[in-house]
């Protein structure tokens, strides 16, 4: 019996993915940082020590660290220019920052359809998307899957628009040998706590165009040349000296991290085998990408089930699947934000004069198809094999007892 119905669960301690703990080292490296006084990193040596560590992790020549993932995203479109009148297209099957970015750089957020197969944007409907307003496209490595950089990289040669990449999701993911974050424009990543490497909150920009990390420097400092002299709108975007700290341990043991990811993620997909392309269908990667494992992505059969997606959320949850949700629930056009189009009040950007056009947010078949039917599972380098193998247990047995 189901656990929901009042049966024996398959874990009575329950599943939960936390960031692994950090040692010693740590500590006292993070002890010198509030002793030195250098909490800032105009003042310190660690977010600089950092940013050469991103890039030579990513391959790239430029890497600078940030408040978060959201304010990452904003600086990579500032950087590129865009602004009032603009387009920028992206997924709407994502978290939110990926199409709020736009609306902080007064551009219009522009959505297209995914892929059913990876859950990623579908090339083909960016496509169809653009015009002569488009300025950007941000292409979202969902749940670690990268996207299909060549395609993508394909139009911005075509149409003169750029890509950043969201790699909030896909530290360490690869695309044909390449990591993602060092194929488009301009990247931008998260070091939020659930995130490949963490700082609790952080974010970064990377990119091999001279001129454009040297705008994206400026403005995440005021704009700022020389001391009280302003070239252009910036911001306050700079890292703190203790969150650069815990990064550069972070990514120097990324590796590790990573490996115990991948334990996990392979006994879960081993035990739904019995399973997979039956009730549900796991979303696997290509054999020419390196899937970086934030989010195991499954989508259910939900016309073999008896009852509805939340349900079985809500049932595997009462198994002791702790690490289970929906990512993402809701197409973001379809919620209030972009529903009403206030933005930064009486309708900016839509309504901006630059803009002169309006803008209607239609249904993208493949967007809402995966949203009814997909589960979720947080990936986080504490958990074990042995959670695996309860994780796709759980998984079997509810889906079994949901069966029509």
């Amino acid at each position: 019996m189901l656990a929901i119905y009042g049966g024996e669960p398959v874990r009575k301690e329950p599943i939960i993915a936390r960031p692994v703990v950090y040692g010693p080292e740590v500590l006292k490296d993070i002890e010198e940082v509030l002793t030195s006084g250098a909490l800032v990193s105009t003042h310190g040596k660690w977010v600089k020590a950092f940013e050469q560590e991103l890039a030579s992790f990513l391959g790239v020549r430029y890497a600078y660290a940030v408040t978060s993932g959201t304010t990452a995203l904003h600086l990579a479109l500032k950087a590129l220019g865009v602004g009032p009148g603009d387009e920028v297209i992206t997924t709407p099957f994502t978290f939110a920052a990926s199409a709020t970015a736009a609306l902080h750089a007064n551009a219009v957020p522009i959505f297209a359809d995914i892929d059913r197969e990876t859950l990623n944007l579908d090339p083909a409907s960016v496509e169809e998307k653009i015009t002569d307003k488009t300025k950007a496209v941000v292409v979202v490595h969902l749940a670690g899957y990268p996207a299909e950089m060549d395609e993508f990289m394909k139009i911005a040669d075509r149409y003169g628009v750029y890509i950043v990449e969201d790699v909030a999701q896909a530290l360490g993911a690869e695309y044909r040998g390449r990591k993602a974050g060092s194929i488009g424009h301009i990247s931008a990543f998260s070091f939020y706590a659930t995130k490949h490497i963490t700082g609790g909150e952080g974010g970064a920009v990377a990119t091999n165009i001279a001129a454009v990390a040297e705008r994206a420097k400026l403005i995440r400092a005021h704009g700022e040349t020389d001391k009280y002299w302003y070239e252009l709108l910036g911001y306050n975007y700079r890292m703190t000296e203790l969150q650069g700290v815990l990064l550069y341990h972070e990514i120097k043991r990324f590796d590790e991290l990573q490996r115990r990811r991948e334990e996990y993620v392979k006994a879960v997909l081993d035990g739904l085998v019995p399973i997979d392309g039956d009730l549900a269908t796991v979303v696997k990667p290509k054999p020419y990408v390196k899937h970086s494992w934030h989010l195991i992505q499954i989508l259910l059969a939900v016309e073999k089930l008896s009852k509805p997606r939340d349900f079985v959320v809500e049932a595997l949850r009462k198994e002791g699947v702790g690490n289970v949700s929906v990512a993402y629930p809701t197409p973001l056009y379809k919620t209030p934000l972009f529903q009403k189009m206030e933005g930064h009040g009486k309708g900016c950007p839509w309504s901006c004069p630059f803009y002169g056009r309006r803008t209607e947010y239609k249904p993208l078949p493949n967007a809402e198809w995966a949203a009814e039917r997909v589960i979720s599972l947080l990936v986080l380098p504490n958990l074990t094999p042995e959670d695996g193998a309860d994780t796709a247990k759980a998984i079997r047995k509810v889906l079994e007892g949901l069966r029509r």
